[in-house]
């Protein structure tokens, strides 16, 4: 008998076992360009605060270019690691990473909308 409890586990169907969608591995593909996007809307809010910090000059505008710019750096090591490394997309990591990934897409809109008003 399959405990069902564990993640990554598997309950027999009627032809083989049956997997929970939402331990896809190919999720965290999807979760790859949510990522991707991730990056995009950072190298706007870049683009902006280098622009602003060139007329500005301020110390918090040269701390938002280095926000964006760690936040670059950590989505483009994550995107590696989603497609390269078999760890993140295993048995029950596809929507561990793609929720989170979509989390912070939802955070950078924000984000964005606030820098353009």
């Amino acid at each position: 008998m399959v405990n069902e409890s564990v993640p990554g586990n598997q309950s027999m169907g009627g032809n083989g076992f049956v997997r929970n969608p939402l331990d896809d591995p190919t999720l965290a593909i999807v979760a790859a360009v949510v990522c991707a996007a991730n990056i995009g809307l950072l190298l706007i809010l870049l683009f902006t605060y280098v622009a602003s910090y060139r007329k500005l000059k301020s110390q918090f505008t040269l701390g938002l270019v280095i926000f964006a710019t760690l936040l670059i750096v950590q989505n483009i090591m994550f995107m590696f690691f989603l497609l390269v490394r078999s760890g993140f997309h295993g048995p029950g990591m596809g929507f561990p990473v793609l929720s989170l990934s979509v989390v912070e897409f939802g955070a950078l809109l924000v984000l964005l909308k606030t820098t353009w008003i």
